[in-house]
């Protein structure tokens, strides 16, 4: 392995919408970036058509 390397992941989600972190306690849906932002190093979302994609960046051991 290379000193230094990164795992991206990608998720793609044709539905409307800006893709935020959420209240588990509070909303029904909009679950799956708490264990993104609490294990990745750097994510984000861009415009995709139909709509959107997700990523994610985690340095590799």
């Amino acid at each position: 392995m290379v000193a230094g390397a990164l795992g991206l992941s990608e998720v793609h989600d044709s539905g409307a919408g800006v893709p935020r972190v959420v209240d588990a306690a509070a909303d029904e849906g909009g679950r799956g970036l708490l264990p993104v932002s609490a294990s990745a190093d750097k994510w984000g979302a861009g415009e995709r058509t139909p709509g959107k994609v997700v990523w994610c960046e985690s340095a590799l051991p």
